[in-house]
């Protein structure tokens, strides 16, 4: 620790325990201290972080874990009057190994392309005979066909269609997501577009 401990923050798992501590003058700015909560020693070199650090906090990282791999190719048409774009959406994913799975029956599917957004709710997907998941259906005006397809272990394509989308302001590289229940990914991908 060091002079004037003022603001502290626990980890979730309560191993360690982050203090400011004040600069006093001029020579001696404020910085940060972990304390490892097993030994209640100072872990490492504390941090500077500026002169009257009076608070500290700890950010959750977001829910969810990222996919191990995601790649994506993507085609957009323009339609000429709003809400008249397309696209096609083809990409790939691999799950971590520490991946809780996926399950679109029971797990909402969100994918952004640019400008474009969308979820379909959970109850949406379908199994065909194959055991694809398959959701065929409008969503905000959009005719959507979506296709999820298991590959190998832990890997899966994905597939999407639309028309009536509005690609208004999207240009490339375009930003693509995917997010299914608690797995995620994004990437930037150089599409193909037509006008």
């Amino acid at each position: 620790m060091g002079i004037t401990p003022d603001g502290i923050a626990v980890t979730p798992d309560g191993k360690h325990v982050y203090v400011t501590n004040l600069g006093v003058n001029i020579g001696n700015p404020g910085y940060v201290s972990v304390i490892d909560t097993a030994t209640n020693m100072a872990v490492g070199t504390p941090l500077p972080v500026g002169y009257g650090p009076i608070g500290m906090g700890i950010v959750p990282p977001p829910p969810g874990v990222p996919f191990l791999a995601f790649g994506a190719n993507l085609v957009l048409a323009f339609g000429g009057a709003p809400n008249q774009d397309s696209f096609a959406l083809q990409s790939s994913f691999t799950l971590s190994s520490t991946a809780p799975g996926i399950n679109p029956l029971t797990q909402p599917v969100t994918f952004q392309a640019g400008s474009f957004a969308v979820t379909i709710p959970p109850g949406s997907f379908k199994v065909t005979p194959q055991g694809y998941f398959i959701f065929v259906g409008v969503i905000n005006g959009v005719r959507l066909e979506v296709l999820i397809e298991h590959t190998g272990t832990l890997q899966y394509a994905f597939q999407a269609k639309a028309v009536g989308a509005s690609f208004t302001g999207t240009q490339n590289p375009v930003y693509v997501t995917l997010t299914i229940g608690g797995d995620s990914g994004a990437t930037s991908v150089t599409a193909k577009i037509f006008h």
